[in-house]
C-alpha cells in the first residue's frame, strides 16, 4: 500500500471534519471555552502567586502595621498610632536603609472645572522612587520637598495628564488647588506605572502631593488611623524579626504612656509586625482567584470527558468504514495517525478560540466584573502561557488519538464483515463507556454543588433586607480651606446652614447632617469602641460601632425605630448627651432590652449619656451584626448630607454645589452617590459570585448533557437490534424504556456513591483532627447536593426518553431487519 503524504492525510481530514460539522464545531467550541477560561484563571493565579513585582527592591520592602489586643484579646487587626509612624520616620535605625510615608485621601480641585474630586498620596521623597516610579514628563519629589519642608507640589498620573490636560507637555510648572493650597506641578508618571495598592481594594492615586499638607489631623500615640502607611527598605542583611522585636520595645512604653489619656484604651496594648509589600498588595486575593482556577479546571474535566464522549462514540459510528480500511491493509498506527491529524485540524481553530477567551476574560477582570483584584495592569497572555496553551493541545491530540486507537476492537473489526451488523461486532468495551459516563456526571455533579453553595449564599447577602434606605443621596462634602481658617464650632454653623440651602434648593422630603454612613464610599470605620453600664473602667464592656448625625439623618437612613424615640431638633441643638442604640446591643445589656432611660458610658466617659431609643438592627453586606450607638452629634470636619428627595425626581452634583456656595464658597461636594451605589459596590463579590457560578452550573450542565447524550445515543444505537428482539417477544414500550433507563443511570449511582465515600472519609479525617486547608471549602448542604442530584437525574432521563423513543415508536419488522424508518 503507498505511504499517504501529509498534505493527502490532511485533505482526508478535513473532508472527515466537514461532514460532520456539528461534531467538529462542538469539540473546538467546548476546547476553546474551556482551555481558554482555563487559560486566564490559570495566569491569574501565576501573576498573583508567583510572579515577581515590576520592583526590583521587592524582598526589602516591608510595611509598618499594628494590632491593638486587650490584655491577649486582639481589639483591632489594623491599629497603628498615627505619631509612631511620623516618630520612627524621623529618626535613624539599624537595618533600615532608607523610609517613606505615605497617606491616603480625597480632596476637591477647585481650580479646575467642574471641581473634580481627586484621590490623593501625600508622599514624602522616598516614596515613588522606591517603586521604580517611571516618568513621562518631569521628575519626582527632591529632599528639599520632604517632611517639614511646607513645599506644595504635586506629581500627576498619566490618566489625569490626558483627562484633564489633554496630555499637554506643557503642564509642568502649573497648579492644582487643594484646600486653598496651590500645588505646582513638577512631573507626570508614565502610563506604564504599576502602583503598590497598599491603601484599599481597588484604590489608584490620581495626584501625589507633598506629605505635609495631608488632612489627617495632628498625630497622636493613642489614637489610630487607618489612611497613613510607613514604608521601609530594610538593609540587605536584615532580620526582620529582630527588627520587629526592637521596634515593639521602642514603641511600647509610649503608648502605654499615651494610653492614660484615653480611659477606654486601658489595659490595651499594642503589637507592631512588618509585613512585606508583596504580601500587603496582594491581601486574601488568592481565595478568589484559586476559587475561579477550581472552577474553570472542573469544567475543563468535564469538557475532556465529554470530548472523550464524543471521539468514542463517532467512532463507534464509523464501524462500517473501518471495517473497510482494515481489509485494505490499515494498521493501529496507520488508525493513529488519522485520528492524531482530524484532532490537529480541530486543535487549530481551537487554539484561536482560546486566545480570545483568555483576551475576554483578561478585559473582563480588569473591567472590575470580579471585584477589586491586584495586579490586574499586568494581566496578559505571556510567551509561557502561549507555549502551556499550545503543548497542552499537542499533548492532548497526542493521547486523545493514542487512546482511542487502543479502545477499538481491531480483531473484532478484521472478523465483522462476515457478521451481520445488527450490534453482534461492539468495538468499545461497556466499561470504557460506563466510566466515562461516570466520571463526566460525577465532575458535573461537583461543579453544580460547589457553585450552588456559593450561589445560595451570594444570593442571599442580595436579598436580605439591610435596613437602610436605598434610595436616599450619599452627599460627602469637603471644607476646603475652612478646616485651618475657621473654628469647629463656626464651622458646624456653616453645614448646618448648607443643610438648608441644599434641601430648599432640591425640594428634598427630608435631609440630615452627619458622619459617615453605616456603608459609605471610604474605608471600612474604625472598629475601636466600647461601652459601659457603670462608670468604673474595670466593669466589663461591650464593643460597638459608632454612628452620629441629627435627627433628620438618622430619619433619611431608614432608621426603624423599636421602642422610645429619635432625637429632638432641640437635643440635637443643645448636644444634649442622649444616644439611640440597635435592639441586639439592647438585648446585651438587659435580656428583656428593657433599657429606655438607663445610663451609658462611651468610650471610658465618667459622666452618662441617657438611651432615648432603640432601633433595628442593620443587616450590612460583608459585615456581622454589631452593635450599634447612634449619637447626636454633628462632625466638624468632613460632614455627610443625607436626602431624600420625592419618588420620581432626582437631584445633581451640580445643584448640591450651587446650594453649598450659597453657604460658603469653599464647600464642595466631594462624594454623590445614591445608598443604592453604595450598595451595589458593596455587593459586588456577591453579584459576580451570582452570576459566574449560574454561568458555571448551566455551561456544566450543557456540556455534561452534550456527553451524556453522545453514549446514550450510542449506547442505544448498538442495542437497537436487541430492543427489536425484546419487542418481538411481546416487550411492551414502558418496559424497554425502564430497562434502558435503569442501565443508563447506573453511572450516575456509581458517581453518587463516590461522591459519598469520599465526602465521608474527608469527614472523618478532620473528626480525628487530621487537618486539610482546603476541606473548610468542601462542607456540603444536603439540600444543594440534592438538588444537583435532581438536576443530573432529570437531565438524564430526558436525554434517555429522547434517544429511545424514536426505536420504541418502529415497526418491529423494520427494526428487526435494521431498516430507520
Amino acid at each position: 500500500m503507498l505511504r499517504p503524504s501529509l498534505h493527502t492525510w490532511f485533505h482526508t481530514a478535513k473532508l472527515l471534519l466537514l461532514r460532520q460539522q456539528l461534531y467538529a464545531l462542538t469539540i473546538i467550541l467546548t476546547i476553546g471555552l474551556t482551555v481558554g477560561a482555563l487559560l486566564a484563571t490559570f495566569q491569574l493565579n501565576y501573576q498573583l502567586l508567583f510572579a515577581p513585582l515590576p520592583y526590583k527592591d521587592e524582598p526589602q520592602l516591608q510595611l509598618l502595621r499594628g494590632s491593638l489586643l486587650n490584655e491577649e484579646s486582639p481589639v483591632s487587626s489594623e491599629w497603628l498610632p498615627s505619631q509612631a509612624s511620623l516618630d520612627l520616620y524621623r529618626q535613624s535605625w539599624p537595618g533600615i536603609e532608607s523610609k517613606a510615608l505615605h497617606n491616603i485621601s480625597l480632596g476637591v480641585e477647585q481650580s479646575l472645572p467642574d471641581n473634580p474630586t481627586f484621590q490623593l498620596g501625600y508622599v514624602t521623597p522616598e516614596f515613588l522612587p522606591m517603586f521604580d516610579a517611571p516618568l513621562a514628563l518631569g521628575r519626582h519629589l527632591n529632599p528639599d520637598e520632604g517632611l517639614d519642608s511646607q513645599v506644595p507640589v504635586a506629581v500627576l498620573s498619566y490618566a489625569v495628564w490626558q483627562q484633564h490636560f489633554a496630555l499637554d507637555p506643557q503642564v509642568l510648572g502649573k497648579t492644582l488647588s487643594f484646600r486653598g493650597v496651590s500645588f505646582k506641578v513638577i512631573g507626570v508618571l508614565a502610563e506604564n506605572f504599576v502602583e503598590p495598592v497598599m491603601a484599599a481594594p481597588g484604590w489608584y492615586t490620581e495626584v501625589w502631593l507633598s506629605f505635609d499638607f495631608h488632612n489627617a489631623g495632628p498625630g497622636r500615640w493613642n489614637a489610630n488611623n487607618n489612611q497613613r502607611h510607613l514604608l521601609l527598605k530594610l538593609a540587605t542583611n536584615t532580620d526582620p524579626r529582630q527588627l520587629t522585636h526592637d521596634l515593639q520595645q521602642w514603641a511600647a512604653p509610649q503608648f502605654q504612656s499615651a494610653a492614660l489619656e484615653r480611659p477606654q484604651l486601658h489595659n490595651h496594648h499594642i503589637a507592631l509586625r512588618l509585613e512585606s509589600v508583596r504580601s500587603r498588595i496582594l491581601g486574601d486575593a488568592s481565595k478568589l482567584s484559586l476559587s475561579l482556577f477550581a472552577g474553570s479546571a472542573l469544567l475543563c474535566a468535564i469538557a475532556l470527558a465529554n470530548i472523550a464522549n464524543l471521539v468514542l462514540s463517532r467512532a463507534m459510528a464509523q464501524q462500517r468504514s473501518l471495517t473497510i480500511r482494515i481489509a485494505l491493509g490499515a494498521r493501529p498506527q496507520h488508525l493513529f495517525r488519522q485520528y492524531l491529524l482530524e484532532f490537529s485540524v480541530l486543535a487549530l481553530p481551537a487554539f484561536v478560540l482560546c486566545l480570545l477567551v483568555a483576551q475576554a476574560c483578561f478585559l473582563s477582570l480588569k473591567a472590575g466584573y470580579a471585584g477589586p483584584l491586584p495586579r490586574l495592569q499586568e494581566l496578559g497572555s505571556t510567551t509561557g502561557s502561549l507555549l502551556l496553551t499550545v503543548v497542552s493541545l499537542l499533548v492532548w491530540c497526542l493521547a486523545l488519538a493514542a487512546w482511542l486507537t487502543r479502545q477499538l476492537n481491531y480483531r473484532q473489526l478484521q472478523q465483522s464483515l462476515q457478521q451481520s451488523g445488527k450490534g453482534a461486532s461492539v468495538q468499545v468495551s461497556k466499561s470504557t463507556r460506563q466510566l466515562l459516563l461516570m466520571s463526566q456526571t460525577l465532575f458535573c455533579l461537583l461543579t453544580l454543588i460547589y457553585c450552588s453553595q456559593i450561589f445560595i449564599q451570594a444570593f442571599s447577602t442580595l436579598q436580605k433586607p439591610t435596613g437602610l434606605n436605598l434610595q436616599s443621596y450619599q452627599i460627602a462634602l469637603n471644607p476646603g480651606a475652612l478646616l485651618e481658617t475657621m473654628p469647629a464650632t463656626e464651622r458646624r454653623q456653616r453645614y448646618l446652614e448648607a443643610l438648608q440651602h441644599v434641601k430648599a434648593k432640591t425640594n428634598a422630603t427630608s435631609a440630615g447632617l452627619g458622619y459617615y454612613p453605616p456603608i459609605s464610599y471610604w474605608l471600612e470605620p474604625d472598629p475601636l469602641g466600647d461601652i459601659r453600664t457603670t462608670p468604673e473602667l474595670d466593669s466589663p464592656a461591650l464593643r460597638t460601632q459608632d454612628y452620629a448625625g441629627d435627627d433628620g439623618y438618622l430619619k433619611t437612613l431608614g432608621l426603624q425605630l423599636q421602642s422610645g424615640d429619635f432625637f429632638s431638633p432641640a437635643q440635637v441643638q443643645a448636644q444634649e448627651p442622649v444616644v439611640l442604640i440597635s435592639e441586639s446591643l439592647a438585648r446585651a445589656i438587659s435580656p428583656d432590652a428593657d433599657v429606655l432611660d438607663k445610663p451609658l458610658y462611651l468610650r471610658g466617659a465618667t459622666t452618662p449619656v441617657r438611651i432615648v431609643g432603640v432601633v433595628k438592627d442593620l443587616h450590612l453586606p460583608n459585615q456581622a451584626a454589631t452593635n450599634a450607638v447612634y449619637r447626636n452629634f454633628i462632625p466638624s470636619a468632613y460632614p455627610f448630607i443625607l436626602l431624600q428627595m420625592p419618588e420620581g425626581h432626582t437631584v445633581t452634583r451640580a445643584q448640591v454645589n450651587q446650594a453649598l456656595a450659597l453657604a460658603n464658597p469653599q464647600l464642595k461636594v466631594s462624594r454623590f452617590n445614591t445608598t443604592a451605589e453604595i450598595f451595589a459596590d458593596h455587593t459586588k463579590d456577591a453579584r459576580v459570585a451570582a452570576v459566574v457560578t449560574a454561568a458555571l452550573s448551566l455551561l456544566a450542565l450543557a456540556l455534561a448533557g452534550l456527553g451524556i447524550f453522545a453514549v446514550i445515543r450510542t449506547q442505544i444505537q448498538l442495542r437497537q437490534y436487541e430492543l427489536a428482539v425484546r419487542q418481538s417477544l411481546g416487550a411492551r414500550p414502558q418496559h424497554l424504556l425502564q430497562l434502558t433507563l435503569v442501565d443508563s443511570l447506573k453511572p450516575l449511582l456509581w458517581a453518587v456513591l463516590l461522591l459519598t465515600v469520599a465526602y465521608s472519609v474527608l469527614q472523618h479525617s478532620q473528626s480525628l483532627g487530621w487537618s486539610f486547608g482546603f476541606a473548610q471549602q468542601l462542607q456540603i448542604a444536603p439540600l444543594n447536593a440534592a438538588l444537583a442530584l435532581l438536576t443530573v437525574l432529570l437531565l438524564t432521563t430526558l436525554i434517555v426518553l429522547g434517544c429511545v423513543r424514536p426505536y420504541l415508536t418502529r415497526q418491529v419488522v423494520h427494526a428487526l431487519r435494521g431498516i430507520d424508518t
